[in-house]
């Protein structure tokens, strides 16, 4: 699993939706016509019927699932002249984990994390002295605008 190449290949709109129609495929495509063929790869979808869902050329889609097959988030099949294409669950369980440990922040111990923070922490100004401190700044701001225009007359 490389999770750059995942995070990649999810980066584009259409292939994210698409891994995402793929998890209920019947659903979001209907049955597909070698279903009974496909028995063996269960729960896949032919390229037609993902161009048509995204309403973009079949080469575009044949892009997208080619990148999404590097990335190793789906697997393919092959029937006459079509290609179908399925979810790799283990791939996308396994960079679920990797990004729940190493991103995320429910991974990191909480207990630790707030030990870290203060809870009554005064080193930032509260609502009313960051209006205050506008209002001064706004002050300034404009009597400087006018010594200035005063001196240079």
């Amino acid at each position: 699993m490389d999770p750059q190449r995942i995070l990649k290949a999810l980066s584009n709109p259409h292939r994210l939706d698409i891994i995402l129609w793929l998890k209920h495929p019947e659903q979001e495509f209907g049955v597909q016509v070698h279903s009974k063929t496909l028995i063996d790869f269960p729960n896949s979808v032919s390229v037609k019927s993902i161009q048509k869902r995204c309403g973009v050329s079949q080469s575009s889609v044949s892009t997208f699932m080619t990148m999404l097959e590097r990335a190793g988030l789906v697997e393919s099949r092959k029937i006459d002249q079509y290609t179908y294409y399925r979810r790799n669950e283990t791939v996308i369980r396994e960079f679920g984990e990797w990004y729940n440990k190493e991103v995320s922040i429910q991974a990191d111990n909480i207990d630790k994390l707030l030990e870290t923070v203060t809870l009554d922490d005064t080193s930032y100004p509260s609502t009313e002295d960051s209006s205050m401190l506008n209002q001064q700044q706004n002050i300034g701001i404009s009597t400087k605008g006018l010594d200035y225009e005063k001196d240079n007359t």
